[in-house]
């Protein structure tokens, strides 16, 4: 029998969906359901102007809605893609009929997530290309240059200084064992990226990251924000506490922060209050954050304070990602500078004590 329809082959892509690529369709789809577009037209529309990856899981998404399945429960199905707070916000404004603002609440979260994601990245690439053009500049001098140097000075009968006698015995081992050493550095930040991620190590690592002067400013002003900011939205769009503290220890990175969301959850659930659990972890939430949003419990417009606190947070992280430069600048010329002198040592010195030799 021949084949009404042709069975589509599922395609393989490498990599996820961009977090921007979200942002975009969040927004797009909140702007088209507001200027009177059903669901139905919007999905679809979208859909042909997105491509690759993100357009089978969009067609995916579509065919289930227009076969009556809730758009909520179609989205569901891509947990990598959507997480749990988007889900979430998304079924009670189904259920409310608030589906157009739900999803603008959304945008906004999207844009300053990925607003400060961006500062962060931003902030790091100035030190990584410094410490990476170090890394690579002094491979190159170990294995290219440094070995005609050391060979010179074997010849010479000279008493040579500590300094030169430690680059000599590094030269000889880079010279032999240069590739293998570069290709084992690769290969031990690989495997060191991959162990930090292991489920059981990411407590201590996480823990470690609240330490680390400068990091742990960072982790926490970061995590704190995201909080705050995804509570606030839970909250405002109907959520309740309970239930939105639940969704908010999926949405923090740092696994301190996500356990310390679930034990308030069951403290929460019965019937303590947010403020006063918070306050016995100031290491975690600073006092100025607490104290407004116990303002919040009092005057009922937690939701409001919680948003204040959290655009307060978002505001440290910004002023902390445009200073980081000033902040390594001299650190940087220092740790170049203590490499510098050590090779100019090591190199010019023998070389005199060589040309005293001749003069003699």
């Amino acid at each position: 029998m021949p084949k009404d329809k042709k069975t589509k082959k599922k395609k393989f892509y490498i990599g996820g969906v961009p977090k921007k690529t979200i942002l975009f369709f969040t927004k797009n789809l909140s702007i088209m359901l507001k200027t009177g577009s059903t669901l139905n037209e919007a999905l679809n529309v979208i859909k042909k102007l997105s491509k690759g990856k993100f357009h089978d899981i969009l067609d995916e998404i579509t065919s289930k809605v227009e076969k009556g399945i809730p758009f909520s429960e179609a989205l569901s199905a891509h947990p990598k893609i959507f997480s749990q707070i988007y889900i979430n916000i998304v079924k009670i404004g189904e259920e409310s009929g608030t589906l157009d603002k739900n999803l603008n609440f959304l945008t906004k979260q999207l844009e300053k997530s990925h607003k400060l994601k961006k500062q962060m990245i931003g902030a790091m690439i100035y030190p990584m290309i410094i410490l990476g053009g170090t890394f690579i500049l002094g491979t190159v001098l170990s294995i290219f240059v440094l070995p005609k140097l050391t060979r010179m000075f074997k010849n010479f009968k000279v008493e040579l200084p500590l300094t030169t006698r430690i680059l000599i015995a590094f030269s000889d081992f880079m010279d032999q064992y240069g590739l293998y050493f570069f290709f084992g550095m690769i290969i031990l930040f690989i495997f060191l990226l991959w162990f930090v991620r292991l489920k059981q190590i990411k407590p201590l690592t996480h823990r470690l990251l609240l330490k680390i002067p400068v990091i742990k400013t960072f982790s926490k002003n970061f995590n704190l924000s995201m909080f705050y900011r995804s509570l606030s939205i839970l909250l405002v769009s109907g959520t309740t506490i309970d239930d939105a503290l639940v969704i908010c220890s999926k949405t923090v990175n740092n696994v301190t922060y996500q356990n310390f969301i679930i034990h308030l959850h069951k403290k929460v659930k019965s019937g303590e209050n947010l403020h006063e659990l918070l306050v016995l972890s100031p290491k975690l939430f600073p006092p100025t954050d607490t104290q407004i949003i116990n303002v919040g419990e009092e005057s009922g417009t937690l939701s409001d304070s919680l948003a204040y606190t959290a655009s307060i947070r978002e505001e440290e992280l910004n002023d902390l990602t445009k200073n980081l430069s000033t902040i390594l600048e001299p650190l940087l010329f220092i740790f170049l500078g203590v490499i510098v002198a050590i090779l100019a040592l090591s190199i010019i010195t023998p070389i005199y004590s060589i040309t005293q030799q001749f003069d003699a």
